[in-house]
């Protein structure tokens, strides 16, 4: 594709965000039906599979809605905040007033999901909005595309959104240190203490690694930034030294590239440990493209990949990341903006599952892998990649 080209398809996905997708206070679901863009109903997710996390229960036994509308909008706060990075890199390039009110609309949206909890005193948990109200159910892994998509937008924020910036990241971290970075509410199936077990093992932390360790030095570092508390900087050193600083880190394959650009602003400090993290995955990366763009798991959400190439890009000079992130880009498109792969089942799959089973979400626009595609190309933009 030419320079053009691109544009003109990047401009294309956002009117289609903007158009089909975009609900209520700016939200923005994880799955929408590909053929109407509609929210996926009760008899879309007949005979669909059994969710591995609900360990064997139901969603009445957990205080979950039906699986059609938690899973529609599980991910809404990883997709919303993802836009608003988008939207935060466009403005970047533009200069456009109308591409900062959709910053600001997205950046509300979060305010609104963030005061879902705030409005029943869990003053900085970020709930996982199912059907756009309050849930008992949030993750570590919205916590980092949430921070992250907040600190691209921190640098444009109008003085009154900058303000609640900092309070949200701030009561965030705090939030966290005080539930000992363990969701009190459990995750799905699991209990609060399965949670610790699997997670941190016992209290020297034995089992924890830089998996869980990059989100919550991250959030943690931003913390600091935004209010000045030393107590924030003495809490990431928990993490360090928990996780150590000698060794290769072990993170998420796919947070490692944008968490890892971030905190080499935020913690230059321990550089050697995010080189190494943002290197590391990103040699295994091309090997794991196919000629669609996709990857054999995850089909769509190479494009956050993309978006990992084009943040973490500036800080290899010698490593082409950028022509991997182009492939990505000009590749993926409607139709493999999806969560599994049409006719295929992914490889987490129970081994009972049938293909049958997992069809409906192959029949689904895939959130995550739109709004990062749309990161993705407004960073690389702004940062001259193409």
């Amino acid at each position: 594709m030419t320079p053009s080209e691109l544009e003109r398809k990047a401009l294309r996905l956002e009117a289609l965000v903007e158009t089909k997708i975009v609900r209520e206070h700016g939200m923005i679901p994880m799955f929408v039906r590909a053929s109407d863009y509609e929210l996926p109903t009760a008899e879309d997710y007949i005979g669909a599979y059994r969710h591995r996390h609900l360990k064997g229960k139901t969603e009445e036994e957990l205080g979950m809605p039906p699986m059609h509308v938690w899973r529609a909008w599980e991910n809404t706060a990883t997709d919303t905040a993802y836009y608003v990075a988008a939207m935060a890199y466009k403005y970047r390039c533009t200069g456009e007033s109308k591409d900062l009110a959709i910053c600001r609309r997205t950046f509300g949206a979060l305010k609104f999901i963030y005061n879902l909890t705030a409005g029943k005193g869990e003053r900085g948990r970020l709930c996982k909005p199912y059907g756009g109200v309050w849930s008992n159910q949030s993750s570590g892994d919205q916590t980092q595309c949430v921070s992250w998509g907040l600190a691209a937008y921190r640098g444009i924020a109008p003085p009154d959104d900058l303000d609640a910036y900092n309070t949200m990241i701030t009561e965030a971290a705090e939030y966290n240190v005080r539930t000992g970075y363990i969701e009190p509410h459990g995750y799905f199936g699991w209990t609060p203490r399965m949670l610790w077990d699997a997670i941190f093992g016992d209290g020297k932390w034995s089992k924890i690694d830089w998996s869980h360790g990059v989100i919550f030095v991250t959030q943690l570092l931003l913390a600091w930034q935004a209010s000045g508390n030393a107590r924030f900087l003495q809490e990431g050193e928990r993490w360090y030294a928990a996780c150590g600083v000698a060794k290769r880190p072990g993170g998420g394959p796919q947070r490692d590239l944008y968490l890892g650009a971030l905190l080499m602003e935020l913690d230059p400090f321990h550089h050697e440990i995010w080189r190494s993290m943002m290197h590391g995955v990103f040699a295994a990366l091309p090997s794991r493209l196919l000629p669609d763009g996709t990857t054999a798991s995850h089909i769509g959400r190479s494009a956050i990949d993309a978006m990992g190439c084009a943040a973490a890009q500036r800080w290899f000079p010698d490593v082409d990341m950028t022509s991997v992130a182009r492939c990505i880009l000009e590749k993926l498109d409607e139709d493999t903006f999806r969560f599994v792969r049409p006719g295929e089942k992914p490889a987490w799959a129970g081994a009972d599952d049938t293909l049958d089973q997992w069809a409906i979400e192959s029949k689904l626009i895939d959130g995550d892998s739109l709004t990062a595609w749309l990161a993705a190309y407004w960073e690389g933009r702004w940062r001259g990649y193409w």
